[in-house]
């Protein structure tokens, strides 16, 4: 039950590519969690967009400059190694360039940080309970094809 929040400037991505990009975005961290693109998985995993107006981002705190993208991923403790870590990340940056139309290997390809967040078992709750990264994988099983 991974939740995504992508923080950007409103105008920096269009209609279109922001759709693309949401939908990579649930791909490449379901894959990285090695986890089923199930049904029950797509609609539990949750993207908040958070669109700033242009003056609300401000590069040292004084200019608003080119558009920044912020990819904040949260996990459940222990769901990724290192490894999967590290490819999660080239994945994310990979399709936020594509999506905005950044050169990934360019000097602004700075400009797209992805952030990891691991929620330690017995600190997550839905529907009013505590929910173990154990019970979603069973969750996750019983709705594979």
């Amino acid at each position: 039950m991974p939740m995504i929040d992508l923080t950007f400037v409103r105008g920096s991505l269009d209609r279109r590519a922001l759709t693309a990009l949401t939908d990579e975005l649930v791909t490449v961290l379901l894959r990285a969690e090695r986890a089923p693109d199930t049904p029950f998985l797509r609609d539990n995993t949750i993207v908040h967009l958070h669109a700033l107006e242009p003056a609300a981002q401000l590069v040292g705190g004084r200019e608003p400059g080119a558009p920044r993208f912020r990819v904040d991923m949260t996990v459940f403790e222990g769901a990724l190694s290192r490894e999967r870590k590290e490819q999660l990340a080239a994945d994310v940056h990979s399709a936020v360039c594509a999506a905005a139309g950044i050169d990934p290997e360019g000097p602004r390809a700075l400009h797209v940080w992805t952030l990891i967040h691991e929620v330690p078992e017995g600190n997550w709750a839905s529907g009013g309970k505590i929910v173990y990264r154990q019970q979603v994988k069973g969750f996750a099983a019983d709705d594979a094809p």
